[in-house]
């Protein structure tokens, strides 16, 4: 990790990278050549790795673990999932069938049954009416080989409607591989008048939400825009619901403003994502403008919208602003729901109001509602406690209240509970999905078992569920934290190859685990992939650099870094301040590391207690007793915590420059300190043994 640089000098410390310029390079071609060169660098600037070998070569040759959660996973075979619609709950029936009514939309707009087709192409078509609502992938793997025997005819590919490739697309959306299957479709789709139809590509776009692939999902909406492709309002919805996941509430206005200059039309369902924007950016005084909008041009709210301004201001936790919005829906006679009262009760524990919330819930028990795993999860009730009351009132938990609760044991380092609820989730026929998987993939991360993670993650695959940005991210910040680099790139490497792009998150852990690890050139070649991926470092990346460039003794390129995140508009944090003092420090410059410790100061932030105990004992081993006093004293004005080495430095200093007068108060202190230890180190033996 980077903090071997402050352990250098004595001290702890963090890490991150710099700024990307905009490239003209072919993505595909950037990615590709970057990864190249790459992986040569580090393979030239890394210690080997014993039986390097490729990720799909180390699945292989690996065996499931014996521990349950591996056994719950890996036993997961897709013959268990029989498409039984008896089985089906009420609650997915309705969506279902609403799925269908949507269906029969498309199929009016996209398809003309007036035109006849090959008896090859009905087949086809006759075969996706009879697997459309099945679960099972090889239903779907079946259907796409049909398609694809079609496709590769050009004669039969020409007399494909819209609908039929729509039909092949979604069903590759719960599969493993499902870019590379998506984009091969769309090159089909390229070769036929279809290709500027929108809603085509949609699917796509789509497919890498799903997956927190919002880069390469932003690189498609520029090629659809370039290709003369006319964006309608579902569009600028999926436009808008990136927005909502990257948190970024200007662009979000900025593209309603474009919808409006466009013509597009602007309906409830779009102001519902604004204010679900508002609501991820924590913005309650801008959802609240778009909400006061909406009768201004003739749209109606309802419950959805009010629930979206209610979490705006639970999400900057404002609960008179929370209460106000349930007091309008009240008036309004507007009937809450359970997100309603789970928003309500997620406030109101916040703000250690746990009792209101409780009352509230049985007020609305009392009129026939029951508490679902939501509610309750929000009233802070244990995973356990929650899915023991849904039993108990025969609430039947769906697939994403299991990943929530899932999700909630991690947090909670409750593994037992987690294994529990995988096993009863699937004793329900629920498949588990790539959440379901990820959480078990960051479960055993968390418990440092690399290898059972891997197994899991190589279970996905086997159940054919496509592993999103964010497992391959938690899988290669799992190999770094074992210093597997190698193994990391190797990682990265088949996700490339999955066709999604890794985020800022997936280079910050590379960066941050590869300190101490790789050389310079390494480094300035992760920093050139991120750049020919178009993914801009954050604070974190930047003092990942500046670490591993200070503990290689670089300091010129510490400085050229600072610029960069100086051009980049990237504001430097305490971490960023306590990384340049202990690189110069650790490089034989206190005048610098001094420069740095005052412009700290200056811009408001307190260094760590290590930090200035490093600057006391470099000044004191400089002949700098009376600084030294200077900065002891600076550490009680700013109410830096001090420690038995901070006391040590400082009564050091005095013994050597004789400073008596100073000696006297310090040593008092000290005594103060010790004595409160003491009863501090008692109370904790105490509770021990408790």
């Amino acid at each position: 990790m980077h903090r071997t640089l402050l352990r250098h000098v004595a001290a702890k410390s963090m890490s991150l990278p710099r700024p990307m310029k905009a490239s003209n390079t072919c993505i595909a071609c950037a990615n590709e050549i970057s990864l190249q060169r790459f992986s040569s660098t580090l393979k030239r600037h890394n210690r080997p790795l014993p039986n390097q070998m490729s990720l799909t070569s180390r699945y292989q040759s690996s065996k499931f673990s014996t521990s349950t959660i591996c056994q719950a996973i890996s036993t997961l075979n897709m013959n268990d999932f029989d498409d039984d619609s008896d089985f089906v709950p009420t609650k997915h029936k309705k969506q279902t069938a609403t799925k269908q009514a949507t269906l029969e939309e498309e199929s009016s707009a996209f398809f003309d049954p007036s035109i006849s087709a090959p008896e090859q192409i009905q087949q086809y078509r006759d075969y996706h009416e009879k697997i459309r609502y099945s679960n099972d992938p090889n239903d779907h793997e079946c259907f796409l080989r049909m398609y694809r025997s079609i496709a590769d005819d050009p004669t039969l590919l020409s007399q494909l409607q819209p609908k039929d490739f729509m039909t092949a697309l979604n069903s590759t959306r719960d599969l493993l591989h499902v870019i590379p299957r998506m984009q091969r479709i769309l090159q089909d789709v390229a070769k036929t008048s279809h290709r500027h139809i929108p809603e085509i590509y949609h699917i796509l776009l789509k497919a890498y939400t799903k997956l927190s692939d919002f880069r390469n999902s932003m690189i498609l909406l520029e090629r659809m825009e370039k290709s003369g492709i006319v964006f309608n309002h579902f569009t600028y919805h999926i436009m808008l619901s990136i927005c909502k996941h990257e948190r970024s509430l200007g662009r979000a206005r900025q593209l309603l403003e474009e919808m409006r200059d466009r013509k597009v039309p602007v309906t409830g369902s779009t102001y519902l994502l604004m204010l679900s924007v508002c609501a991820a950016c924590k913005n309650p005084r801008m959802a609240r403008e778009f909400f006061d909008e909406m009768p201004l041009i003739g749209l109606e709210a309802d419950v959805s919208h009010y629930n979206a301004l209610m979490n705006s201001y639970v999400h900057a936790k404002d609960l008179e602003g929370a209460q106000r919005v349930y007091r309008d829906m009240r008036e309004e006679g507007i009937v809450p729901d359970s997100y309603t009262y789970a928003a309500l009760c997620k406030i109101l524990t916040a703000k250690h109001r746990t009792s209101e919330a409780v009352a509230m819930v049985e007020r609305m028990q009392k009129k026939g509602l029951k508490p679902n795993a939501r509610i309750l999860m929000a009233l802070k009730l244990t995973p356990q406690e929650v899915q023991a009351t849904c039993e108990k009132n025969g609430v039947e938990l769906s697939l994403s209240d299991y990943n929530m609760l899932i999700s909630a044991s991690l947090r909670q380092n409750k593994f037992q509970h987690m294994q529990e609820l995988v096993m009863t989730m699937t004793e329900k026929g629920l498949r588990p999905d790539a959440i379901t998987f990820t959480v078990m993939v960051d479960a055993n991360l968390k418990m440092g078992k690399y290898t059972e993670a891997k197994e899991i993650f190589r279970a996905m695959e086997l159940a054919n569920i496509q592993p999103d940005v964010v497992a391959y991210s938690a899988l290669i910040s799992g190999a770094l934290s074992q210093s597997k680099v190698l193994e990391s790139l190797e990682i990265l490497k088949t996700m490339l190859s999955d066709g999604l792009l890794p985020n800022l998150l997936t280079f910050n852990s590379l960066l941050s685990s590869s300190v101490g690890e790789i050389d310079i050139n390494g480094f300035k070649m992760i920093r050139e992939t991120m750049d020919a991926l178009r993914i801009r470092p954050d604070q974190r990346s930047f003092n990942a650099l500046l670490s591993a460039y200070a503990l290689q003794g670089d300091m010129d390129q510490v400085m050229h870094t600072l610029q960069d995140m100086k051009r980049s508009r990237v504001a430097p944090d305490a971490l960023t301040y306590s990384i340049l003092i202990s690189g110069f420090l650790q490089n034989g410059d206190l005048r610098y590391s001094m420069e740095w410790y005052y412009k700290m100061l200056e811009s408001g932030m307190a260094p760590a207690t290590l930090v200035v105990n490093n600057l006391m004992a470099a000044l004191h081993g400089s002949g700098e007793g009376q600084k030294v006093l200077l900065m002891w004293q600076e550490m009680g004005r700013r109410n830096i915590r001090k420690n038995e080495q901070s006391y040590e430095i400082a009564l050091e200093a005095c013994e050597k420059y004789d400073l008596q007068d100073a000696r006297r108060d310090i040593e008092e202190e000290f005594k103060d300190f010790l004595a409160k230890q003491s009863i501090i180190e008692e109370l904790m033996a105490a509770k021990q043994q408790k």
